[in-house]
């Protein structure tokens, strides 16, 4: 727990003690929170962040945090008296898992912190799983066990990639948002072809490139909108962005065809790949129906409910 504010801490202190968590270490700063962090031997399983703070702010304490191998996963949850979008972009695009806001409501907290603590333990389980797996297909092989594995229905994290969320933090980002704020966005959705082919003939370290690349590329031709990109697994993504952009499905696929063809996406053999990306419309809600589930849902359902006949990037820059 994190808060330039003695009494904020106190204050934290007597509330998650209530909740049942005495096991909590409380620091003044962003600095000293990430001396801690860095050289603790805790196991953290949540943070709380205070967003404002003198020197080390939250929001750059929490992509410090991100940047920690160990803490890649661990909810984040931040902490803010002010209401300000930008402040609450900034810090889910830094990897924020959640946000709470000033007065702290005891039950609400009490709600966020049990999915926090969920979410941190199912990752664990998960976690351990591909650990034996990884371990028992060492034994049985003889070789290394491959990095990061992981399945293709999984919404694997993308870092290093601008205005890009996790699949769990963009749904909090968009519950937290007001109906009407969550009206003025509609959503896009994207999905890679022939990914279970890619996913069969790739390792996971490549595959995590691919799909990496392809949240650069959406970002790159998306760039100067107030946007938000997401990974659902299965090749899929889905874009926010603002409901009244001119945007014009066709054109944005041929352009990101041209982007990802720009890349030079190979295997580790040096062959190139060849990676194509379908474009669904922008979809948005109506003033009484904001659910942002939906949204998401329907931006990927227009995506994978057919498209017209296509071309690859290569194929693009020889009409």
């Amino acid at each position: 727990m994190v808060d330039d504010d003695p009494n904020i801490l106190r204050l934290m202190e007597g509330i998650l003690s209530s909740l049942g968590h005495s096991d909590v270490v409380f620091a003044g700063s962003g600095e000293e929170a990430l001396e801690i962090v860095v050289r603790s031997a805790y196991e953290f399983s949540t943070f709380f962040l205070d967003i404002e703070m003198p020197g080390l702010s939250g929001v750059d304490l929490c992509g410090a945090i991100r940047a920690l191998p160990a803490h890649r996963h661990t909810p984040i949850i931040m902490l803010t008296a002010m209401t300000a979008k930008s402040y609450v972009d900034g810090a889910f695009l830094k990897g924020a898992t959640d946000y709470l806001t000033k007065p702290i409501d005891v039950r609400e907290l009490g709600a966020r912190l049990r999915v926090a603590q969920m979410l941190y333990h199912e990752q664990r389980r998960a976690a351990d799983a591909r650990r034996k797996a990884d371990t028992l297909r060492l034994e049985f092989s003889g070789g290394l066990p491959a990095p990061d594995s992981f399945q293709l229905a999984d919404p694997i994290r993308i870092y290093d990639v601008p205005h890009v969320l996790d699949a769990v933090a963009m749904e909090n980002y968009l519950y937290r948002m007001n109906r009407l704020k969550r009206f003025m966005f509609g959503a896009v959705g994207f999905k890679i072809r022939k990914v279970e082919s890619l996913f069969a003939l790739t390792t996971p370290v490549e595959f995590h490139g691919i799909v990496t690349d392809v949240a650069e590329a959406i970002f790159e031709n998306l760039r100067g909108q107030d946007i938000m990109i997401s990974y659902y697994g299965t090749g899929q993504f889905a874009a926010l962005l603002p409901r009244n952009s001119s945007f014009d499905r066709d054109e944005f696929e041929t352009a990101l065809g041209l982007t990802l063809n720009e890349f030079g996406l190979t295997q580790e053999d040096g062959l190139p790949m060849d990676v194509s990306v379908a474009v669904g419309e922008h979809v948005q809600i109506s003033m009484f129906d904001t659910n942002p589930q939906k949204l998401i849902a329907k931006a990927l359902e227009r995506v994978n409910s057919g498209r017209r006949p296509w071309h690859s990037a290569s194929s693009i820059l020889n009409v």
